[in-house]
């Protein structure tokens, strides 16, 4: 029987290392059954074993495999449960004596407060949008079209939000540490100046590592995913009310951007991420000058004024083609707000365009990205958690200054807000190419630590015993 907060922390953090070991080994094994399965093909093709052999050594893999899944799965799930149950007694425990603001949350009040607070919020943030901003018009086919879409993109938050609320929650006690009015500090902070065109990644990293929220870097690019996905895609569905926009432009290029996205998961560890860096770090830092040249008082280069491409085929394809690589450098950690501002500038657009598109594409890229981090419990679920809750509460306040207060009531010209925006663009595209050169030299110095391989000799004599007998000691057995 534990007694006292001290016990509990202990077993807590043991329990805690083991969530990650069952991770670990998870990811070793789905790696090493690849290559036990491509070493069955290599031996057939050499004519080591028969065609026979092959097929019922694949078979009896594959079957073996969805078992020790099954396996894996389980132990997760039973670990878990334990875990919450320490987690649950000790935070009754500590918050016995305490007093209400001083009580740490528990689980039941996060699910409690996701449920109230972000859909409260977008409540807010709509009325204040189709009501003061930019009335709907329902007689408008393009008006019908867009608010369509937004209330689709609506859908995917909340569907986003239940499921953080029902599995994400689940795993809050990875980072129990972490405060949870500072995380909430940060997802507003970030998702404030987000609304303004200024990219989250750099702003987030930032404050997460001077509160010491960030003990593993690796954490934070599944950390930003998840914790940032919902506010980020609800100010594209802000942006889509408040901004005009040629539809089918929106359309294709967020699609291309998602398209990038998925061909940039696949290949990640296939590219040199240290070229990717350097290569962005140019374009950006050439981008930044041409972009100079185009902004109010120098005005080398003129600046567009078009509201979307459609009507130009070739201006399209290239902003398609341009989109799809800005999707997959998401997947190597490069930001796309920056260079979206830079590419919609260049096709000639208008520059205030650029704010739903960026927004509709990063978001929905983040939802699939986010997914993915979940299930290798490679974020920091508490911390991702309240930076959406603050997140949403720092898109509101964002949108509502700018949108309701400055071009709405108090009538600011929005060609004045657009020239704002584009200084200040440059400056975010600069320190962006800032950024990803650091990052080149940095990873110059880093040695990234692979998953280790597994040394294995294949019996085909008695395969099924082997493989099982192989499983269970190497990766089962310790766990």
């Amino acid at each position: 029987m534990i007694k006292n907060i001290d016990e509990y922390l202990i077993k807590i953090e043991k329990d805690i290392e083991k969530v990650y070991e069952i991770s670990n080994n998870l990811m070793s094994f789905k790696k090493t059954t690849k290559e036990i399965k491509k070493s069955i093909i290599k031996d057939w093709k050499d004519k080591n074993i028969d065609n026979n052999q092959k097929v019922n050594c694949l078979s009896t893999l594959k079957k073996s495999y969805k078992e020790y899944l099954k396996i894996f799965d389980k132990k997760s799930k039973d670990n878990f449960i334990n875990l919450n149950q320490q987690y649950n007694q000790y935070i009754d425990t500590y918050n016995k004596d305490k007093k209400p603001l001083k009580k740490k949350i528990s689980v039941k009040a996060m699910k409690i407060l996701g449920i109230s607070l972000v859909p409260l919020m977008m409540l807010l943030a709509l009325c204040i949008s189709y009501l003061c901003v930019n009335k709907i018009n329902l007689t408008n086919q393009n008006s019908i079209i867009a608010f369509s879409l937004s209330m689709i993109i609506l859908v995917v938050c909340l569907i986003f939000l239940v499921f953080i609320i029902i599995f994400s929650t689940k795993k809050s006690v990875l980072d129990y540490k972490n405060k949870s009015y500072i995380c909430a500090s940060i997802g507003f902070t970030a998702s404030f100046f987000d609304t303004l065109g200024i990219g989250s990644f750099a702003t987030n990293t930032g404050l997460l590592k001077a509160t010491k929220s960030l003990k593993d870097d690796k954490k934070l690019p599944g950390t930003l995913n998840i914790g940032m996905a919902i506010p980020n895609l609800f100010s594209g569905v802000l942006f889509m009310t408040s901004v005009s926009v040629d539809l089918t432009t929106l359309i294709t290029f967020v699609l291309s951007a998602i398209i990038g996205s998925l061909i940039g998961s696949s290949i990640v560890n296939k590219i040199n991420k240290k070229l990717i860096a350097i290569i962005m770090g140019v374009v950006l830092a050439i981008t930044s000058i041409l972009m100079l040249l185009t902004v109010k008082g120098i005005e080398i280069f003129p600046s567009g004024s078009a509201m979307g491409v459609s009507d130009v085929w070739w201006k399209l394809f290239l902003g398609c083609l341009a989109f799809v690589f800005l999707g997959m450098m998401m997947s190597f950690g490069v930001g796309l707000y920056a260079p979206a501002m830079a590419v919609i500038s260049f096709l000639g657009i208008n520059f205030l365009v650029v704010f739903p598109i960026m927004t509709c594409s990063a978001g929905l890229t983040m939802h699939i990205n986010g997914y993915k981090f979940y299930f290798k419990n490679n974020y920091m679920p508490k911390t991702s958690f309240f930076m959406t809750m603050g997140g949403i509460i720092g898109v509101l306040t964002s949108y509502t200054i700018v949108f309701l207060g400055l071009i709405t009531l108090l009538k600011v010209d929005q060609t004045l807000i657009t020239d704002i925006f584009k200084w200040l663009s440059v400056f975010v595209i600069a320190y962006s190419s800032y950024t990803l050169f650091r990052s080149y030299f940095k990873q110059r110095k880093v040695v990234i630590s692979a998953i280790p391989k597994i040394s294995y000799t294949i019996d085909y004599l008695d395969f099924n015993n082997y493989i099982n007998s192989f499983y269970t000691n190497t990766f089962v057995k310790n766990i």
